[in-house]
């Protein structure tokens, strides 16, 4: 499945990816590749894998504008299908590590438009108007993995 995910932060990209990267290796314990090129830094694990785009801002325009939230880094996200269920754990557990690390807002979309969770005011915000598929993405055993107090709210498409 795929998704983006977009951060306000005062950190780099280069070094968000070796924020992430060393957290995937010491938290979750997982093996980790590092591809990089001047379009991206992609992170790659056995479950999901995470773009970090340094060039294409269009999405983060896209973001700005028609959510109305400020955000400076967009990472593609892309859940391997046949170890979904394995992999959506330790990936909540790497979005729970940037909600602390990052501290401003974010914004989790599937599909490039559906927002599962956005935070912003510090206010974390799960969407509570989900199709089926959805449902199972946003578990309350998955969201506890986010270490973060939230309330659930309709957001617009």
């Amino acid at each position: 499945m795929d998704f983006e995910l977009f951060l306000e932060s005062n950190l780099s990209c280069k070094s968000l990816a070796e924020v992430i990267e060393q957290f995937i290796i010491n938290f979750l314990n997982e093996k980790v590749s590092i591809q990089k090129d001047e379009e991206e830094i992609v992170i790659g694990t056995e479950y999901f894998s995470l773009a970090l785009e340094l060039e294409d801002i269009s999405d983060i325009n896209f973001v700005r504008t028609h959510y109305d939230l400020d955000v400076n880094i967009c990472i593609r996200v892309q859940l391997f299908g046949n170890t979904f269920d394995q992999g959506i754990t330790p990936f909540f557990k790497v979005i729970g590590k940037l909600l602390k690390q990052c501290g401003g807002n974010l914004l989790f979309l599937e599909n490039g438009s559906d927002q599962l969770l956005r935070k912003e005011n510090s206010q974390l915000i799960v969407n509570s108007d989900l199709d089926q598929y959805q449902i199972k993405c946003l578990t309350p055993s998955l969201l506890s993995l986010l270490d973060h107090s939230y309330i659930e709210r309709k957001l617009k498409k």
